[in-house]
């Protein structure tokens, strides 16, 4: 349990790190007016929060530096949300208010902007549509005699497309009747069930008999139904993290960007409707992370889409104005259903 006076000290440290990126010492804590104590006794407890792992010493300066601990105390128990944050919260509702973006329009611009504004790199994970099911298989030709467009249109409005060529000696009414046989079938079924409905249907003699290039349209198909799985993400900002000093290294950068790739893939399947959360250092579970903060936050547009936000940076984060920044985007995302 700290005292008052360290947590004091504890958080005075962290906030002075965020900002310069150098150890802190006792004679710039006697500088701020909020710390009344002596220099004295200032290292005093900057020594004992050094004993129990709240703080560590570098081999550069005499000052000192916080650790994952001290920053997962900080963020659980002295963050205070930073109010002149606020005033980038316009911003946000310009974006998503203006009605002559469209939705995916609006998100990438979303993300562009908190980007630019936090210094760190940014995703903004959309919904996956595994709970969606099929309305409708079409198959439409075009003038081209030997090509034709595959249509798959979910319960949530979302639609995939997909060129497909026809060989040469195939009709198209045959692979119109083997569409409408799908579509029969898979009227609505789940997203997750697609590849057995598909595959027994397939297997039909019916089918085979119909036409030899069937495991080509089966594919096809399959491989439509992954992109809903899969959803959109949009993301900017790696150049920005990696221009911050504790990624220069080469090899860092590598392990990083393979990390990034992983929390992404990993948000695609998180059903986890949640608060805001903070993995700081090693407690990121992909291996390249540890020098790093992330925050994932869900939102939701309507009942059938929502999402991730996630954010990556240093773990000297700037935590008091990032967290109110993402709560207000998470909340406002609303704005843009029925775009």
């Amino acid at each position: 349990m700290l005292t008052d006076r360290q947590k004091l000290i504890l958080k005075a440290i962290i906030e002075e790190y965020v900002t310069s990126n150098e150890p802190v010492g006792s004679k710039s804590l006697t500088e701020k007016p909020y710390l009344t104590y002596s220099s004295a006794t200032i290292r005093y407890e900057m020594q004992h929060l050094e004993e129990i792992g709240y703080l560590k010493k570098t081999h550069t300066s005499s000052g000192r530096i916080p650790s994952e601990i001290g920053y997962r105390y900080y963020v659980d128990h002295l963050v205070i949300r930073d109010e002149y944050v606020s005033e980038y919260f316009k911003y946000v509702d310009e974006i998503l208010d203006n009605k002559m973006l469209s939705k995916e329009e609006a998100i990438k611009k979303l993300t562009n902007f908190l980007s630019e504004l936090t210094g760190y790199y940014t995703a903004i994970i959309g919904t996956s549509s595994d709970l969606a099911r099929v309305l409708k298989m079409e198959i439409v030709p075009l003038e081209e005699h030997n090509e034709a467009v595959l249509l798959i249109v979910t319960s949530i409005g979302t639609v995939q497309s997909q060129k497909i060529y026809i060989p040469d000696g195939y009709k198209m009414d045959d692979l119109m009747r083997i569409i409408s046989m799908f579509d029969n079938a898979m009227y609505g079924r789940s997203i997750y069930e697609i590849r057995d409905v598909l595959s027994k249907e397939a297997a039909k003699p019916r089918i085979r008999q119909m036409v030899d290039f069937q495991d080509d349209i089966l594919n096809f198909m399959i491989k439509s139904f992954e992109k809903f799985l899969k959803g959109e993400t949009y993301d900017a900002g790696l150049s920005k993290l990696f221009s911050q000093p504790e990624f220069q290294d080469r090899e860092v950068i590598q392990k990083v960007i393979k990390a990034i790739n992983e929390e992404v893939t990993k948000s695609f399947g998180s059903q986890e409707i949640s608060g805001i959360k903070i993995h700081i250092g090693s407690e990121n579970l992909c291996s390249g992370l540890e020098e790093c903060s992330i925050i994932t936050i869900p939102y939701a547009i309507n009942d059938n889409e929502n999402g991730t936000i996630l954010l990556v940076g240093p773990t000297r984060m700037n935590y008091r104005a990032t967290i109110p920044l993402l709560e207000y985007v998470a909340y406002s995302m609303k704005k843009l259903d029925k775009r």
